[in-house]
């Protein structure tokens, strides 16, 4: 293997609130500030179950209210 075409291998810190976590990255500034916090999030909790099916019922609203609407294509 080549020498020194690698970036360096060293500690991250990650804050989150008042949790802090530390990881392994080649990112230089050796410290993330996270302003979301993951575990919150819908795709990482049971919510996203919800969210899916409110964004279904909008798409099916929408098609409901312009369904004759052609965007001048021809049928």
């Amino acid at each position: 293997m080549r020498k020194d075409i690698h970036p360096e291998y060293k500690g991250l810190k990650i804050k989150i609130r008042n949790d802090e976590f530390t990881t392994m990255s080649t990112l230089k500034s050796g410290e993330i500030l996270m302003d979301v916090d993951f575990r919150e999030h819908p795709a990482w909790n049971k919510n996203v179950v919800n969210m899916v099916n409110q964004s279904n019922k909008n798409v099916s609203d929408f098609n409901k209210k312009f369904a004759g609407l052609s965007f001048g294509s021809k049928k």
